[in-house]
């Protein structure tokens, strides 16, 4: 990935995790993804508890975490991941294209 096409104000990143790739209620870390634009960083894992966090640091201003509870998610299947922002509204996360949880930017 190219983290200089990538813009810490707006942006939206979608991949897939393949079947069997992380076991989503094995209550170990999984790291996904870690981009460092300019101006700040997103990093995208599942954590020990079992759910996808999200920390989205913009610098000088603040970081801003989602996490949503991924345990019951089917290894066996394959899942499409989306997360968007946009510094002046909010912060989302899609997961086989339904919305699961988004939060208001305020720093």
């Amino acid at each position: 990935m190219d983290n200089k096409k990538i813009k810490i104000e707006s942006g939206t990143i979608n991949f897939w995790i393949e079947k069997q790739k992380i076991i989503f209620n094995d209550n170990k870390v999984n790291p996904i993804i870690s981009i460092n634009p300019d101006g700040g960083s997103i990093f995208i894992l599942k954590d020990t508890d079992n759910k996808l966090k999200i920390f989205y640091v913009v610098l000088d201003k603040g970081r801003i975490d989602l996490e949503y509870d991924v345990s019951n998610l089917l290894s066996n299947e394959r899942h499409m991941i989306t997360f968007t922002w946009n510094i002046d509204n909010k912060l989302s996360l899609f997961i086989d294209t339904q919305e699961v949880i988004n939060k208001k930017v305020e720093f």
